[in-house]
């Protein structure tokens, strides 16, 4: 995910005064997307973060109709700040969920979120999207998908054609929900499932039934806030599961990669790995052939650097029959 560390806000003009009235929402709006916390500003380890915003801002600019002012925040001293809090810094390395969306209006008509049916909700969806900074995708629901899936799968979630479905798209995750109105307000609920392709041997949970990694429902004000909070919930158990927190004692790791063997693509690699939230520092230790291992010093534990590992497309993890080998070894696969 690109633009981390950027914010817009509108402003009536260009003003000084007004600019530095707004860096504040704006820097708030930056640590809600790094944290995965919509609620970040209540927590007690912020004092003080918010007391002289403008130190973390590295640049502005003013465009669009209405007028929105851009900030650019320094993204090294931004999180250099949130690890010596101990508040949790989710990475650029984000999994990609695809979304089945059902809901029902006031009227009891139902319909399926789409990237192509559904313009009313689209604005909102993508605008929250990004301020969260959530990959979210949306099903075409093209004749593919309409003869696997139909409106009473969603709505009923019934996981396996929704699943069966989901396998074209590749998404790291996808999602059932539905959002509707109720006697005494709006109420939504979801369940989020991992992507495995067909033939995984950890595919199905107990008694073949697919396991779900996280089930919300809560009540709501209107399906615009219903929408907003399905996105909260996944950006707070994405953040949970994937943002390190910097902790007291040093952890070292030895990583090992594969590679073709050109000076180009250990400097991609490298540039990567420098890139991992989990990683505060990084060195080349040794060169063999085509093998290349990096001592990395990490902010958070191991496991959290192995999440993001599998998360990248570029990197795959190799298995080995020796049972004498215990170190995890990867291999860099570049851009298709």
């Amino acid at each position: 995910m690109d633009n981390l560390y950027q914010a817009q806000v509108q402003v009536e003009g260009r003003e000084r005064a007004e600019r530095q009235s707004k860096i504040p929402d704006a820097l708030m709006q930056t640590l809600v997307r790094l944290s995965g916390e919509a609620d970040i500003g209540q927590d007690p380890r912020m004092e003080g973060m918010l007391s002289n915003p403008t130190r973390f801002v590295s640049s502005f600019g003013y465009g669009g109709d209405p007028l929105t002012l851009t900030i650019q925040f320094d993204g090294a001293l931004l999180v250099r700040a949130m690890q010596q809090r101990q508040l949790p810094v989710w990475g650029k390395q984000r999994p990609l969920t695809l979304g089945w969306i059902a809901l029902e209006d006031e009227q009891g008509k139902r319909q399926l979120m789409s990237e192509q049916l559904d313009a009313e909700h689209m604005g909102t969806w993508r605008r929250q999207a990004a301020l969260r900074g959530l990959p979210l995708s949306l099903p075409l629901m093209d004749l593919e998908d309409a003869m696997r899936v139909g409106l009473n799968d969603v709505w009923g979630f019934f996981v396996e054609p929704v699943a069966e479905a989901s396998e074209r798209y590749q998404a790291d995750f996808f999602m059932l929900a539905r959002v509707w109105p109720g006697a005494d307000g709006w109420y939504y609920t979801l369940s989020l499932y991992p992507y495995q392709p067909e033939g995984q041997g950890d595919r199905y949970g107990f008694g073949g039934v697919r396991r779900s990694l996280m089930q919300k429902s809560g009540r709501v004000d209107g399906v615009e806030q219903g929408l907003s909070r399905i996105q909260e919930e996944l950006a707070r158990y994405y953040a949970r599961r994937y943002a390190t927190v910097a902790s007291e004692e040093e952890s070292h790791r030895q990583l090992v990669f594969e590679i073709q063997g050109s000076m180009a693509e250990l400097v991609e690699v490298e540039r990567y790995l420098k890139g991992l939230s989990a990683v505060s520092s990084l060195q080349v230790i040794a060169l063999q052939g085509r093998q290349v291992s990096f001592a990395v010093e990490l902010v958070g534990s191991p496991e959290a650097l192995a999440q993001m590992l599998a998360l990248e497309p570029r990197v795959e993890q190799l298995s080995s029959d020796d049972e004498m080998v215990t170190q995890t070894r990867y291999r860099w696969i570049g851009n298709p």
